[in-house]
């Protein structure tokens, strides 16, 4: 959620593992890593800029500003949600068939490599008997 407003939603996988917003790539990258020793690698990347201001939002997408994927639709027209699958919807231009195709960040692919690694999909709950 950006400015008030779902900018991606879907399972956790497609979220975590598969996230096509560049806000989601910027709260993937700004989360702090439990397994660093506290140097350089430890450090926390920021999302640049301020959020908008509500009382007078944006014209187009809000997140336009403060994205370094910003194309000149960005600033003239808000994004519709764009399907990625039954499940994963994204409201960002970067979707639309005639956008430029960009990937996640080098900092956003490998966080998602670590958080793959880390977590084993096991079964929450099992019922037996």
């Amino acid at each position: 959620m950006y400015a008030g407003q779902i900018v991606e939603t879907g399972t956790v996988d497609e979220i975590f593992y598969n996230p096509k917003h560049p806000y989601t790539w910027g709260l993937l990258a700004s989360m702090p890593s439990l397994d660093t020793d506290g140097g350089d690698e430890g450090k926390l990347t920021a999302i640049p800029g301020t959020p908008p201001d509500l009382t007078n939002p944006p014209k187009g997408d809000a997140f336009a500003l403060r994205s370094d994927y910003a194309m000149k639709i960005d600033f003239e027209q808000e994004p519709p949600m764009f399907k990625v699958s039954d499940t994963h919807y994204v409201k960002s231009w970067l979707l639309h068939p005639n956008a430029p195709k960009v990937e996640p960040p080098a900092s956003v692919k490998a966080r998602m490599r670590e958080l793959e690694g880390s977590y084993e999909k096991k079964p929450v709950l099992v019922k037996r008997g």
